[in-house]
């Protein structure tokens, strides 16, 4: 386990491919909100992306958020939420998140880094990924106000080719087409699917998933609907 997570460290070690690697998950639309923001005044939050071993693979956690009146009402969604006043860092608002959604113990995490920020056009938050290890099998208790269910996805499925699939959808009167990654009945997409993949061309060399092809696919690359 040990030589395990040394590997998964010296893959996320690497320089961060940022956007490049974002855009790989990108819908051709990103804004679809009725209230366009100046992201210079971005809200601060964020998301743990957590690597654990579980029967014989390495696994995250996402979460699907309950229907509630807001921009991300049911969605997909890795644990974390907004930087509140007393967070001493990123990754303290991180960690606070993912101990309150889902009782995440940050004392038997051990930080990576953090990988390249991404702006949510919707809801006018600019998120920092924080990515941890542990090598032992979190005991998840979603807090059922903000976590309809605990979704738990092996780093190997996702880093397939064949994994990656696409919808065409109509929201708030506009056209999207998005690449998502399908994980049981869910489907992770938007942000979420743009912050994973930065993370997944990181796995892409790391020899734990040495026997798969590489994580690719097409970029829209299509402005925002402004």
């Amino acid at each position: 386990m040990k030589l395990e997570i040394e590997q998964l460290a010296a893959a996320l070690e690497q320089p961060l491919p940022g956007l490049a690697a974002q855009k790989l998950m990108s819908p051709s639309v990103r804004f679809t909100g009725n209230m366009k923001y100046d992201g210079s005044g971005a809200r601060k939050s964020s998301v743990l992306i957590l690597l654990y071993k579980k029967e014989g693979e390495w696994m995250i956690p996402l979460i699907q958020r309950p229907q509630y009146n807001g921009a991300h009402s049911g969605q997909v969604s890795f644990p974390g939420g907004k930087f509140e006043q007393g967070d001493r860092s990123m990754l303290d608002t991180a960690l606070r998140e993912a101990y309150e959604e889902v009782g995440v113990n940050r004392h038997h995490l051990r930080f990576v880094r953090q990988l390249s920020t991404l702006y949510i056009p919707n809801s006018n938050f600019l998120v920092y990924p924080q990515v941890c290890v542990t090598h032992t099998v979190p005991s998840f208790i979603p807090d059922r106000r903000e976590v309809e269910a605990v979704i738990e996805a092996p780093v190997r499925y996702l880093l397939s080719p064949g994994t990656v699939r696409h919808f065409t959808r109509t929201i708030n009167g506009t056209r999207v087409e998005a690449p998502f990654y399908p994980v049981d009945d869910y489907v992770v997409w938007g942000a979420t699917a743009m912050m994973l993949s930065e993370f997944l061309t990181l796995m892409q060399p790391c020899p734990l998933f040495a026997n798969r092809q590489s994580h690719s696919c097409n970029a829209y690359n299509v402005p925002e609907c402004h």
